[in-house]
């Protein structure tokens, strides 16, 4: 298959959903009610007329009468034809048959096939199961179970066992000897089952290519099939939010009551989790990526949509009340026909399972648990510095193997896994050997004097440090306050600051939170009163990360009483070395020194430290935020523990354990989606866009994998993960409680996870205050 062409991707995607909706919101779902619990089950018309479109022939090559697009124009027909709960055949016929068809080689009958499918003159879906048998004289004998589509086709793409190995061969509907017998759905569509008893066949494929065709085109259903649970999950939470907006009870929109809004929450960045995973998956597929990698990312994607899918349907019908269980209302219809959709090709855990074989397979991938595998590494990644070089331009794999390798060989062992931050003095070595190689900023773009890495890159760069055990830095500069710089400070200011923080010669630290303000920062207290062209600053900050070691803080202090209070707000840079600047540093629960308060006493800030117009701090305060909450959101602070607790369980012997492989598979594929939605917002960045209220549904996620991920590493330490500090466990020493004592600020930070379910329910989902 080809790419879309490049300049149109985006646009001819939206005019195929588009043009779907148009043609399926003529009838509503009063066509779907009426074709539930009959047969063929669908309506040859929407078929025919889905032929005319050419949506049938999306996968087909253009040579067989079709579009020869890819996976991700197939999902822009999916998605909306799911939405409108439309059960024409379009996966099982037009992805999974038309894959298999257009796998193998070309000649006259596949060819022949492919463009009646196209036309939409014969629908013809794939039959598999190891029972199958092919004789010698080419007869299929066995049965196979719960074939989709199995009632409205009339040619079944059927792989058997022979002796000549795997064969691809064709039966039709009407061959002797072919006993088909509807499976009633719980969605009311049907599958079959297929009893084949000496059927005559006709051969197509044999040996490897007619398997490989088989598993390719088995890897697009059940993608898109993930495809269709979204779409469903989609449409139900939509209708669901709507309820909750105009259902009253004790005088008040349900949607007010902060306890739905919180579960409404959940369920949205369920979906959302899953918009990031399916669409790298499609990604992948698209890609050419080998078929254990395409695998790998199908039965991630079919996991997380059928666990959110199921989710989404039960709680949705909490949401609405009895009115929901009722036949007649259409929430009902979306909950049944993801209860079809989730056990298709395999529940969550089942392939969760499947993941983990595959997970396994050196020809997989490297994992994070083990060492790089040993790849030829150009020597640019082991120079000093400084470096002029796109590290865009090499392939994953050797990026990761270059960047694993520099930073295996630099870092210092004493450094390695400290279970805390590292301070300033302790990590200067190590920054200046980043400042002149030019890797203190992967995040930063190229113009500015950063590595400009993509998602992808940002992501390896992220799990070779925590596989390499690097200490996280003093590194709001580079993550935070950078970024807002480079988006609202003058060019004076982006001059005066960013070359110090790329020489890791200044070191921010955030003034924000306050004592009695707590997450709600429009209330602090801290004054800037204009005078001799400046401004004196008092009042305090607290929980002020590592300020005993910073050089400046970007601070917040509100210069105008009179207004709303979010209008009365500016942002401010202060020098520490300034007098009346007070530090007295806070001891935390793990013992470590990480928190500060910080006092002002008539502290002189000059009229040119001031960022954005007088009064505006709050704009610039959320843009940070939203840089913040990203990097509260990363992958990062899990990955580390993650380590840890692969390597835990080798040494005490439970890493093949059944009941520790189902639970590691659950939290290893929850960060895994993190990573993909994580990559998501890195992209909405790369490309300029300031992150929205939406990146809260990143730090929440982040923050509960890794209070899942790290009660879990005590669980797996039994008796030991109730001992402070480091504690020998076979060859491997670690800290268990480290982890779990650091997760808890990072749920705090940038504001509680419940304050931004807050966020979420008001200011994304539109849920009444």
């Amino acid at each position: 298959m080809q790419a879309l062409p490049g300049d149109h991707d985006d646009e001819l995607l939206r005019m195929l959903r588009d043009s779907v909706t148009q043609c399926l919101s003529r009838t509503g779902l009063s066509r779907v009610r009426s074709l539930q619990g009959t047969l063929p089950g669908h309506d040859l018309a929407i078929w025919q007329e889905m032929a005319a479109q050419g949506w049938l022939g999306v996968l087909i090559p253009d040579t067989c009468g079709g579009q020869n697009l890819t996976l991700s124009a197939a999902q822009a027909v999916v998605e909306p034809l799911a939405s409108w709960l439309g059960p024409e055949p379009f996966v099982a016929c037009a992805v999974e048959a038309a894959s298999v068809l257009d796998a193998i080689p070309p000649g006259p009958q596949r060819d022949r096939l492919l463009s009646d499918i196209a036309e939409g003159r014969r629908i013809a879906v794939v039959a598999h199961d190891p029972s199958l048998h092919l004789s010698s004289s080419g007869q299929v004998s066995g049965q196979v179970a719960h074939v989709a589509a199995g009632c409205a086709a009339d040619l079944f793409v059927v792989l058997a066992q022979s002796d000549d190995g795997p064969c691809l061969c064709l039966v039709s509907k009407e061959a002797a000897g072919l006993d088909i017998q509807p499976e009633l759905r719980a969605d009311g569509t049907f599958s079959a089952l297929l009893r084949f008893d000496d059927v005559q066949a006709e051969k197509i494929c044999v040996g490897s290519a007619a398997e490989a065709a088989l598993r390719r085109g088995r890897a697009a259903a059940v993608l898109m099939t993930a495809a269709e649970l979204f779409a469903c999950m989609e449409s139900a939470l939509s209708m669901s939010l709507d309820y909750m907006k105009t259902r009253v009870q004790f005088d008040r929109p349900i949607g007010s009551f902060q306890a739905l809004q919180h579960r409404a929450v959940d369920l949205f960045i369920q979906k959302e989790l899953s918009r990031a995973v399916l669409d790298e998956a499609v990604g992948v597929f698209d890609s050419g990526a080998g078929a254990d990698v395409i695998d790998m990312e199908t039965s991630r994607a079919k996991a997380r949509c059928s666990h959110a899918a199921l989710l989404i349907a039960r709680e949705t019908i909490k949401l609405h009340g009895a009115i929901a269980v009722t036949d007649e209302y259409d929430l009902g219809l979306y909950v049944r026909r993801i209860l079809s959709l989730a056990a298709r090709f395999g529940n969550a855990a089942s392939r969760r399972a499947n993941y983990g074989i595959l997970l396994a397979r050196e020809s997989a991938g490297p994992r994070l648990e083990t060492e790089t595998d040993p790849v030829s590494v150009p020597s640019v990644f082991m120079a000093a510095g400084p470096i002029e070089q796109d590290w865009n331009a090499f392939d994953d794999v050797t990026f990761r193997a270059g960047v694993g390798q520099y930073f295996a060989a630099e870092y210092p062992a004493h450094l390695r896994n400290l279970g805390r931050r590292g301070t300033t003095p302790e990590m200067r070595e190590w920054l200046d050997k980043l400042v002149r190689k030019g890797w203190i900023a992967p995040n930063w773009p190229v113009a500015h004097g950063g590595m400009g890495l993509s998602p992808s890159k940002q992501i390896i760069f992220i799990e070779e440090r925590e596989r390499v055990g690097i200490a996280r830095n003093p590194d709001q500069g580079v993550v935070m306050f950078g970024p807002m710089l480079m988006q609202y400070g003058t060019e004076a200011q982006k001059a005066a600051y960013l070359p110090g923080i790329l020489r890791n010669e200044y070191i921010w630290c955030q003034g924000y939170s306050e004592p009695q303000a707590g997450s709600d920062l429009a209330s602090l207290r801290t004054e800037a009163v204009a005078d001799c062209g400046g401004y004196l600053i008092n009042g305090s900050k607290i929980w002020t990360t590592m300020a005993h070691h910073a050089t400046h803080m970007f601070l917040l202090a509100r210069t105008d009483k009179s207004v709303r209070k979010q209008n009365g707000i500016s942002f401010f840079i202060l020098d520490l070395t300034t007098p009346g600047v007070t530090i007295r540093p806070i001891r935390n629960i793990a013992g470590h020194e990480e928190f500060c308060e910080v006092f002002f006493d008539d502290v002189r800030v000059p009229q040119e430290n001031l960022v954005g117009p007088l009064n505006a701090g709050w704009t610039v305060a959320k843009t940070l935020l939203g840089y913040e909450r990203l990097n509260n959101g990363s992958p990062r602070r899990v990955q580390g523990p993650l380590k840890t607790l692969d390597a835990l369980a080798r040494a005490r012997g439970i890493a093949e354990d059944s009941a520790f492989r189902t639970a590691y598979l659950q939290i290893y594929l929850d960060i895994d989606d993190l990573k993909s939605n994580y990559a998501r917002f890195c992209d909405l960045i790369r490309r300029g866009e300031a992150p929205g209220p939406e990146l809260s549904q990143l730090k929440i996620w982040a923050g509960e994998c890794a209070q899942r991920l790290t009660e879990f590493l005590i669980e797996v330490a039994g008796e030991a993960g109730g001992l402070a500090g480091p504690q020998q466990f076979g060859d491997i020493t670690a800290d268990i409680l480290a982890p779990f004592y650091a997760m808890f600020p990072a749920q705090i930070a940038s504001g509680s996870n419940d304050i931004q379910r807050n966020i979420l329910a008001t200011r994304v989902l539109g849920l009444p205050k």
